[in-house]
């Protein structure tokens, strides 16, 4: 079977992405060929069967001439496809879809976001399935809707051996958004110095402005940073290649995502498979809470709250921390794990093609 992929960019170093390539790579042992078209591409070393052709080279252009020539690369490979897999953006599907209808090719999509738009909901329409990673990740109602989990890579992901070092570390990784509550993450800080200042820490939050930030957020947040007086203790380190997030995780004492419910953050569970515990807001974490140690879910957002479960992370010894890791692991591994991901991904896109 002949697979045509559609997505963002392929690029392992990429800190949102990066993944995407792995994907790639276990894919192509279930289909005949793989033709990606991508916005980007940085010359991966991919299997033989896979192609990837990049609407975008260096210098850029225009969005008009990136749609000639997406509709160019379609039309060259119209009798090389059979199906058609669409990951993360519903417009992907809206572009592809009228060839799709003329060559009768079914079209899959992925999609992990709590946003529900028009889009998205013209392209369930269009689509034969929808994979997503869990419940509240895709938010529309659809028999159309198969949830198989995240894919997490815990061959990469998984528990350090070395030590925790000293001054404990406090992690968050994230875009820079407001929709990752870093402000909430900054004033819970606040309230764990004063509480506890003898204890020594930093908190280290990785990420980028994706362009989807208000102008200047990085800016507002190091203002209230420096404004609490934490200008030595949490430090805005930026975005960092996709190989290099391990060792952030193996360094970490404390992991936590203070984003509202709405879809199971991957960065939750690649710190898990790392084995850091971590401290969560989000509901859709509940049932994994309930099954393994080093997962807490917040009941509420209030910052004393939130200060005293960080410290109680940070403080947890290191025979126990050692336990705990090997046991977020396997739930990660059992609900999450890539290898077995890409099997059900790949028999869901082959159920549909004639």
């Amino acid at each position: 079977m002949r697979l045509l992929y559609i997505t963002y960019k392929v690029d392992s170093s990429d800190s949102l992405v990066g993944h995407v390539v792995g994907w790639i790579r276990g894919l192509s042992g279930n289909f005949l060929r793989i033709e990606v078209i991508c916005l980007t591409y940085s010359g991966e070393n991919l299997p033989e069967n896979v192609r990837v052709y990049p609407l975008v080279e260096e210098g850029g252009i225009s969005r008009f001439r990136r749609s000639i020539k997406f509709f160019q690369i379609v039309w060259k490979l119209r009798n090389s496809v059979q199906t058609v897999f669409c990951q993360f953006s519903p417009e992907y599907v809206i572009g592809i879809a009228p060839f799709a209808i003329l060559r009768s090719w079914p079209i899959v999509l992925w999609y992990t976001h709590r946003q529900v738009s028009w889009r998205l909901r013209f392209a369930t329409l269009l689509s034969k399935c929808v994979v997503t990673a869990s419940p509240e990740s895709f938010r529309i109602k659809s028999k159309k809707t198969t949830i198989i989990g995240h894919g997490i890579n815990t061959d990469q992901f998984k528990p350090a051996l070395n030590v925790v070092d000293i001054p404990s570390v406090i992690l968050s990784v994230g875009r820079l958004s407001p929709i990752k509550n870093y402000e909430l993450l900054i004033d819970a800080v606040v309230c764990l110095r004063e509480m506890h200042g003898k204890e020594s820490f930093v908190v280290r939050i990785v990420g980028g402005d994706e362009g989807n930030a208000p102008q200047d957020y990085r800016s507002i947040l190091q203002a209230r940073i420096d404004k609490s007086g934490l200008g030595d203790i949490v430090k805005l380190v930026g975005p960092i290649p996709f190989g290099q997030i391990v060792s952030e995780y193996a360094n970490a004492s404390a992991h936590i995502n203070l984003c509202a419910t709405g879809g199971m953050d991957k960065a939750v569970l690649e710190g898990m498979a790392c084995g850091v515990p971590t401290l969560v807001l989000n509901e859709s974490f509940a049932s994994m809470a309930n099954v393994t140690s080093g997962l807490e879910l917040l009941n509420s957002d209030d910052i004393t709250l939130i200060a005293d479960q960080l410290l109680k992370l940070i403080r947890i010894p290191e025979g126990d921390r050692k336990l705990i890791g090997t046991g977020m692991w396997k739930v990660v591994n059992r609900s999450h794990g890539q290898e077995k991901f890409l099997r059900v991904l790949a028999e869901t896109i082959q159920q549909f093609a004639d």
